[in-house]
């Protein structure tokens, strides 16, 4: 079919046209005044205070209590920058016997305040602890180290727990405030330009927490070694140079086989001294029940020296245990001498006379089956 000449230039002159038009519909939509874009609003903190929560304040760390630890065999490394933190878990209370024990902060704890231990947030540092059966909350201070435990994420204060309405198997939400967090309320503002209203109810703890963590740290250590002073004494050998009986003592806290073959020749003595097991340990070795254990040495001296301070340290600070429960032992595996407390069938009750042990010797110690 043929197409004349005269209608094709119709058609291009039709499409050129139909272009142009497009042309200029652009062109216009391009002059509109472009919409205003709206800012969106400052961020604002959604914290949401108690008047008888502690008032959150973006304390200085504390120099000691945020360095590496171990714990019941694990390593924990504590958070040291302003990152949030969740997380679940079972919450336990700390006992009322800790009444003016000193905290790894420094700080003696009471239990009335609103304070808790955790294993992993800094010290000193806030956190809003909510009770998943009632719905209640708290804001904390914490302050301390503890909740090792697989299952248990936080040890609150009796008070904390009272508030929140904690009861023995709940389940509790941990959240962390941050400092951006802090800086976000207005009530940090009112806290920073007048610290006089604030100092007589959440004040008391902060002080000691930034000044006294440099002098605080070494008398924890130190107040365990007096005791075994006591125990040179009756050995007429040893009771003159007062200073054996400390350079002998000092390792026991920290309880490492490399430190026994140093300090074996000075117990040595003792060992003859102090009164011989009376009761031998091999019930606990044959039966493979749960113990305590406070201390290892692979020298049998070191060993009996530390069950005889230990024995001291528990009569004096922890009175309240059984007597068997205070009564520490020296079993012998191997190369190796354990001074071991407690004989339980069941770890759990082993766990639980831990954390009391960990509280009155103020070391740590580890669950075992022997």
């Amino acid at each position: 079919m043929k197409i004349s000449k005269t209608g094709m230039r119709a058609g291009r002159t039709a499409l050129l046209g139909l272009l142009m038009l497009g042309v200029a519909a652009v062109m216009g939509g391009c002059k509109s005044t472009p919409a205003p874009v709206e800012k969106a609003p400052a961020t604002t903190s959604t914290l949401r205070l108690d008047p008888t929560d502690p008032v959150p304040r973006d304390e200085p760390l504390n120099p000691t209590a945020n360095k590496w630890y171990g714990a019941n065999g694990r390593l924990y490394r504590p958070i040291t920058d302003d990152r949030e933190f969740n997380e679940r878990g079972k919450a336990t209370v700390i006992a009322t016997d800790m009444e003016g024990k000193t905290t790894a902060s420094g700080e003696p704890y009471s239990a009335s305040g609103m304070t808790a231990a955790h294993s992993i947030l800094p010290i000193p540092s806030y956190a809003r602890v909510t009770d998943l059966r009632t719905g209640r909350s708290a804001v904390v201070r914490v302050n301390d180290r503890g909740a090792y435990d697989r299952d248990e994420t936080i040890a609150i204060s009796p008070a904390v727990a009272q508030k929140i309405g904690l009861a023995r198997n709940d389940e509790v939400q941990v959240e962390r405030i941050t400092s951006a967090q802090i800086a976000a309320m207005p009530s940090s503002q009112n806290a920073a330009s007048a610290p006089s209203p604030v100092a007589p109810s959440p004040a008391p703890p902060p002080p000691v927490a930034v000044a006294a963590p440099q002098a605080m740290p070494p008398p924890p250590e130190a107040k365990p070694l007096p005791p075994p002073e006591p125990v040179v004494a009756p050995a007429p050998a040893v009771a003159p140079p007062p200073a054996a009986p400390v350079a002998a003592a000092a390792p026991a806290p920290v309880a490492a086989a490399a430190v026994a073959p140093a300090a074996a020749p000075a117990p040595a003595p003792r060992a003859a001294a102090a009164p011989p097991p009376a009761r031998p340990p091999a019930q606990s070795a044959a039966t493979g029940r749960w113990s305590v254990q406070v201390a290892a040495f692979v020298t049998s001296g070191m060993a009996e020296s530390t069950r005889t301070r230990v024995a001291q340290q528990l009569a004096r600070d922890a009175p309240n245990l059984p007597e068997a429960d205070r009564t520490p032992r020296v079993e012998r595996h191997g190369n190796r001498s354990y001074v071991l407390v407690g004989d339980f069938a069941d770890r759990d009750s082993a766990e639980a006379l831990a954390g009391r042990l960990r509280a009155a010797l103020r070391q740590d110690v580890v669950v075992e089956r022997h």
